[in-house]
């Protein structure tokens, strides 16, 4: 019976987490809110004669905080490494480059950096945009 009240309790757990309001990023994760209520389902539903140990929440909080965490760390370097790749584009502004676009090798003066529809830097070579990763050689202007 006690398994079925948890059972239930998560279902609706999970409906919460489904149907709350957050960005896309996070919402197929478990939050800590999230964790909080289906921790206070099983305090509330436990068996009496058989309490669950306190260590045994302490344990699970301190998991769910890591993985939080973690995640925190994740996306703060995944958003250092896209600054990161813009100001290397960047870079290239006014130099010569040589790219590798397909087996070819391209030379040519960067004449500005764009931003493409997904939000990935591209360097312009004459009209022609070429990822800022396929640079193999750069050179200063010489004018």
């Amino acid at each position: 019976m006690i398994e079925s009240l948890i059972g239930n309790d998560i279902q609706n757990v999970s409906n919460y987490s489904n149907s709350s309001k957050r960005d896309t990023s996070s919402n197929s994760q478990l939050e800590m809110q999230d964790f909080l209520q289906l921790l206070t389902s099983q305090i509330t539903n436990q068996d009496p004669l058989e309490p669950m140990k306190d260590t045994e929440f302490i344990s699970q909080m301190a998991n769910i905080a890591s993985l939080e965490q973690m995640q925190q760390f994740t996306d703060g370097f995944s958003n250092f490494a896209q600054s990161h790749n813009s100001m290397l584009a960047h870079s290239f502004l006014g130099k010569n480059v040589t790219i590798q676009d397909q087996g070819n090798e391209i030379n040519g003066l960067v004449d500005s950096v764009e931003t493409d529809e997904e939000g990935t830097d591209q360097l312009v070579i004459e009209g022609n945009k070429y990822n800022p990763e396929s640079v193999i050689k750069v050179s200063l202007n010489e004018s």
